[in-house]
């Protein structure tokens, strides 16, 4: 085993997202695992796909104020003080477990740079170089469980981005992925089909984390977990508020802020999983809100997508979930009835988490050989 090897993670780290952090914290907890050191590198991502007048809303200047106003009106005050301190719970954490270093460009040279994992690759707000593994401080580039999320060749030729995207993979030591659609995109480009992982969550499970973690004060509660953007209309307020009145339960949503939730928990990314762990419920449409299920051993139900129908298909067929996912929000409650024989998931997780870390110590070992 190497000791004391010093490896940079180009992943989304400032994002206002328990998910994001979550896998970041758990691939450096399994490279600290095998010996190595690690943390996140910052760098300014880019929106320019966005165009210029959402792209002020990431750019913080005189031109973002006009957002923020519109984001007051429309959210409200709830949802606006909810998100200042979600901001600040997050930072917190980030600085209290110190995964944060160098901006990649004033780093020293490092022992390798891992890309990944998360929606590295997609292309929808813009171009980032450092996603694909140009210019950063190492020529040891491998990329661990990258998404393309929803981005596809034919929106990567659209975009006028094959040059780009390809020209960085190629670069790349070893790439693996963590979904279908990502490895086409891969063996399209680049000739070679890599390898499917499971994420760094799955990868290293919260397993002492959750034994270790207190109950919530909160009983008797149907999680929901959805960005705030998301499950508002009518239609999914009516269908989740009938569904919980049925069943006798609170509803609850961590994390997010929704102004029809019973409850709204403004929590850490670890304290975060214990409200999976003791839900008698969960409803989500989101991948990590899935993956927290899986390894909380949650019983759940996923609304699919447009914009993630293929990692979360493709996650939920990996483990034999199919029968979780729902796309009419009248067959929530036939779909979440059912028990999951978590027996049968946890031989696949394991399976599946061995071979992943095989793949990861295989990639490793090419870079540092």
């Amino acid at each position: 085993m190497s000791k004391g090897l010093n490896i940079g993670i180009i992943t989304h780290y400032d994002v206002h997202n328990h998910g994001a952090l979550l896998q970041l914290t758990a691939l450096i907890r399994v490279l600290e695992k095998i010996g190595y050191v690690a943390k996140a590198l910052r760098f300014d991502k880019n929106y320019d796909f966005l165009g210029h007048d959402l792209k002020a809303k990431y750019d913080i200047s005189i031109r973002s104020v006009g957002l923020y106003l519109k984001f007051l009106k429309d959210k409200g005050l709830g949802c606006t003080l909810y998100n200042y301190r979600k901001r600040k719970t997050l930072n917190n954490y980030k600085s209290n477990l110190d995964i944060i270093g160098d901006y990649y460009s004033e780093s020293p040279e490092l022992d390798a740079i891992i890309v990944g994992s998360d929606e590295v690759f997609a292309l929808h707000t813009g171009p980032t170089p450092v996603f694909f593994g140009h210019c950063l401080p190492s020529d040891n580039v491998i990329s661990y469980a990258g998404s393309f999320g929803p981005t596809t060749v034919a929106d990567i030729e659209r975009l006028h981005s094959v040059a780009f995207v390809k020209g960085g993979l190629d670069s790349m030591k070893a790439i693996t992925v963590r979904d279908k659609n990502s490895a086409e995109v891969v063996a399209n480009l680049t000739g070679s089909e890599p390898p499917i992982v499971v994420d760094p969550v799955l990868l290293y499970g919260y397993e002492e984390e959750i034994k270790n973690l207190s109950s919530p004060k909160e009983k008797d509660y149907l999680l929901v977990y959805a960005y705030d953007n998301r499950m508002n209309t009518d239609e999914e307020v009516t269908a989740i508020k009938n569904y919980a009145k049925t069943k006798g339960l609170k509803i609850l949503s961590p994390g997010f802020y929704h102004d029809w939730c019973d409850i709204n928990v403004d929590v850490d990314p670890i304290t975060l999983l214990t409200y999976f762990k003791h839900a008698t419920e969960v409803v989500t449409d989101t991948f990590h809100g899935s993956v927290m299920s899986i390894i909380t051993g949650a019983k759940f139900s996923v609304k699919t997508r447009e914009s993630n129908s293929f990692k979360l298909k493709n996650l939920l067929a990996e483990y034999g979930l199919e029968n979780r996912i729902f796309t009419e929000w009248s067959q929530l409650e036939n779909v979440i009835r059912p028990d999951i024989d978590y027996g049968r998931v946890n031989v696949e997780v394991a399976k599946r988490r061995n071979q992943s870390m095989a793949h990861l110590e295989r990639m490793l070992n090419i870079c540092l050989k």
